[in-house]
Formats: C-alpha cells, structure tokens, sequence
C-alpha cells in the first residue's frame, strides 16, 4: 500500500520534458554500466537528482523510469521524504521547497532556487549565511549546494536542521524565508602579491582592536595587537584586497590585508609565503577585525614564524577566493514538516 501511495504521488508530479528526458538517460546509462556495484555515493547522487526532480513539472508517462531507478538504489529515500513543491518568487527567481524528511532529532529540507530571467543562478551559488529557519522549537541547522542544472539555470540545496533539545523532531510548521544569495563566484590561486619582506619594519606602529574572530595553532587575543596601516600604495594585484601594512612584531611577521565590504560580497582570500625552493610556509595564526569606519570592511592580519634573515627567501602568495554578483529579494516559505 506504501508503494502504490509513495509511486502515485510522484507521478502526479510534472517536471519540463527536456530536463526529464536527460536525468532518465543519464540514470538509466548508469545503471547499465554498473548493474551491480552501487555505492552509497551512488545512493547520494540519485537522491539529488530525484530531489531535483521533484522540484520540476514531469510527464507521469516519463518519470517512471527515474522513480524505478531510485526505488531499487534507495528505497528508503524514496519513502521518507515527502513532497512538498511550495515556492515564493521575487526578483525574477523562484524558491521551491520541493521535498522533506524527520529522521529523529533532525529534518532534512531540499530546496531549489531558479534564475527565471537570466543567469543569476549558477553552479557557485551559495546561500550565504542569509536565510532563516523558524521553527515553534530551537534548532541548529546549515545549508549546502547538493547540486546544479545549468539548462534550467536551477541550483538545489540540502537544509538539515537539530533539535537543540536532543528529542524527535516534531511534525510541525516550518518557514524558510531568503534575503539575497551570491553567485558567478571565482577562486584565483597562487597569486604573487609584491612586496619586499627584507625591507619591513621590525620597529612598526601598533593598536589595540576588538577581534571578530581568528584561527591557528598560535592564535591568541589576549596578546594580539594589530598593525597600524602603513603602506602608502596598494600592493595586491586582485581588486577587492588592499595590503596595507607590513610588520616585524616580537620576532614574527605580520602581513594584513584589508577585503573591501565584506558584508555584501564575502569575498575571502588566504596568504601564504612561498619559498625560492617551492615550499610553502603557512601563518601559524590570522586575527580578523573590522574597520572603524563602519564601512563592513574588514582586516585580516596573518603571523608567520620567521626570521627576517629568512624571509629574503620567500615571497608573499595568496589564495583569493570572490563573489561576482549578489542578488537580493525576499522570498518566504511556510510549508509543513510532517513524521
């Protein structure tokens, strides 16, 4: 009876023929190339796309193939979630709540966002830290891309929420609401930054700042004092970073970059030194602070363990990774999250 209910509800859904058409062929190709050696990672990727699928009008005529397929892979998948297709539209995109699962103390959601006037949408899009959840219980949560179809300019995403509580995730109603997403991102690595180590201050200017945060093995606030800027010209070659001091302090080297607007781009970069031999000397320690001014810039300050004698053997390298383009709405779902 479970079968008969779980293969009706699918089929009553409809999905573009196209995009039917090249999920079935690239799941049925699969299946006979290796009829006998799924793996779980297999089990993940045919989750994913039957998620997708869901998230699309389909053909009942076609989808049958598609279901079969993740029946027999992962039939368990296929019976704990439940379809839910609520979507918002707002800025010429559409957010789809398109299926959900309670396992225990955790829900899972998969959603959709779709581009339906351009390319907004792509394979890099991410959610940046700017939906929210509300739930009538506390919960923690993350979100991460489970996957991209570029004809239909749709990426698809997996929401997993925790009862705080450590209890069964109650079936209850859920509202997932969206601010802005960014996308068209971009990693450039390896990039040689100038700037002349054997030249840098060891007597530099330095202050005390209110840290945002900092990672490392040394890392340690109670002790941190930033550099005081001190370059006159902007040495760093991508646009969106500006070195802006240089600094011996207590015996190590502090290199601190200032990201233009941080709150609207997250762009992000890591510096590394690189030697004349081709190894790589990584900050035992980065510190990130905002700047004064209010203008959601921020300074991340970078330490490494050497001597000025042997920094005339190294250069100065960083790894940069930006946001193309930022995209704002308000889209907001209310759907319901049943056992």
């Amino acid at each position: 009876m479970e079968d008969i209910r779980l293969k009706q509800a699918v089929q009553a859904i409809e999905m573009p023929r196209a995009m039917e058409e090249r999920i079935t062929e690239r799941l049925c190709r699969a299946a006979r190339r290796r009829p006998a050696r799924w793996t779980r990672p297999a089990v993940a990727v045919l989750a994913a796309a039957l998620s997708l699928t869901l998230a699309m009008p389909v053909l009942a005529a076609h989808v049958e193939p598609v279901y079969d397929l993740m029946y027999l892979v992962a039939p368990a998948m296929a019976q704990s979630f439940q379809p839910v297709r609520q979507s918002d539209q707002d800025n010429g995109v559409r957010m789809e709540v398109v299926s959900a699962r309670i396992q225990g103390d955790s829900a899972q959601i998969y959603l959709t966002l779709q581009d339906l006037e351009g390319d907004r949408v792509d394979a890099t899009t991410d959610l940046y830290d700017s939906y929210t959840v509300r739930t009538p219980y506390d919960t923690a949560g993350h979100c991460e891309q489970a996957g991209y179809d570029a004809e239909t300019s749709t990426a698809l995403f997996l929401v997993t929420l925790t009862h705080l509580e450590g209890q069964a995730m109650p079936g209850d109603k859920i509202t997932f609401s969206l601010r802005e997403f960014l996308s068209q991102k971009e990693e450039r690595t390896g990039i040689s930054i100038p700037a002349d180590l054997s030249a840098v201050s060891t007597a530099p200017a330095t202050q005390a700042v209110d840290l945002r945060g900092g990672s490392g093995e040394a890392f340690d606030e109670s002790s941190f004092r930033a550099l005081i800027p001190n370059l006159p010209e902007n040495a760093c070659p991508v646009e969106g970073f500006q070195l802006t001091s240089l600094g011996w302090v207590e015996g190590k080297l502090h290199v601190q970059l200032l990201v233009d607007d941080l709150l609207d781009n997250d762009n992000h970069a890591q510096l590394y030194l690189t030697g004349s031999d081709g190894t790589v000397l990584e900050p035992e320690a980065s510190y990130s602070f905002w700047a004064e001014n209010g203008s959601g810039d921020s300074y991340e300050e970078y330490v490494f363990s050497l001597s000025p004698e042997e920094a005339e053997n190294y250069r100065l390298t960083g790894d940069f990774f930006l946001s193309g383009n930022r995209t704002q709405g308000n889209w907001k779902v209310t759907f319901p999250l049943e056992g």
